[in-house]
């Protein structure tokens, strides 16, 4: 029944973004947001991606979610000084529609450098080729990049350190893994060092506790994300 009123219920109009902050962990503030797409329903039920992104996909709506997810986080950033990322997928990157969009808007928008775009680890090695153009254009507009599950395959991890990136994110699997397993603790070490050299920010996700947010201070690693810092709301306290 929960996931029937999700389908029953299901309008691109009724997904809207929820903000998850990255903390800074040197000093315990706020670095930027991570703007999330959620489905509230009439009932005020909240659905994860998850549980609707078929139903974008068979309405072949995945463009049009993300640029109402782009347009409504920069509508509430507009006016609160933070830096933010939505997520992107592949359709996203192939056609020229999101940088057409964010072209137009960012021309009058305050501080434009504080809006990234994320991708995932797997989008770009599969079609690399595609993502340094795309990764050209971003720069020209002072959009950063960020890259999620990094580290997932470990065969490709100079190939994407050495693409025009802002940051990475760490595969959050690894990261719950920290805690009992050594050979990862030096995995993401190396990681960590390995994007520290070439002035790559590093993000933790998934930190659920504070075991595993000390652990990533151990680790040199200064951005976390995750549950231990806070859940995703439709609001910031910023």
């Amino acid at each position: 029944m929960h996931l029937q009123e999700a389908v029953e219920h299901f309008d691109i109009d009724r997904v809207v973004p929820f903000f998850q902050p990255i903390m800074d962990l040197s000093h315990d503030t706020v670095w930027r947001f991570e703007c999330l797409a959620r489905l509230v329903t009439p009932c005020e039920q909240t659905f994860l991606p998850s549980e609707f992104l078929h139903l974008v996909e068979q309405q072949h709506s995945s463009e049009k979610l993300t640029a109402t997810i782009l347009m409504r986080s920069a509508e509430y950033f507009r006016n609160i000084n933070a830096a933010w990322n939505i997520n992107i997928g592949k359709e996203d990157m192939m056609t020229e529609d999101l940088l057409n969009l964010l072209a137009d808007f960012l021309e009058d928008y305050p501080n434009p450098k504080r809006v990234s775009l994320e991708l995932t680890a797997a989008v770009v090695l599969e079609n690399q080729e595609k993502f340094e153009s795309f990764a050209q254009r971003c720069q020209k507009l002072n959009i950063g990049i960020y890259i999620d599950h990094f580290g997932a395959a470990p065969g490709n991890i100079n190939r994407i350190l050495n693409l025009p990136i802002k940051g990475i994110k760490i595969a959050g699997k690894l990261i719950t893994q920290l805690m009992e397993n050594q050979q990862t603790f030096e995995f993401v070490e190396h990681l960590t060092q390995q994007a520290t050299l070439r002035d790559i920010a590093v993000v933790a996700v998934h930190v659920e506790d504070k075991a595993t947010a000390d652990k990533v201070k151990d680790l040199g690693i200064r951005y976390a994300q995750g549950f231990y810092f806070k859940h995703p709301k439709p609001e910031t306290d910023a």
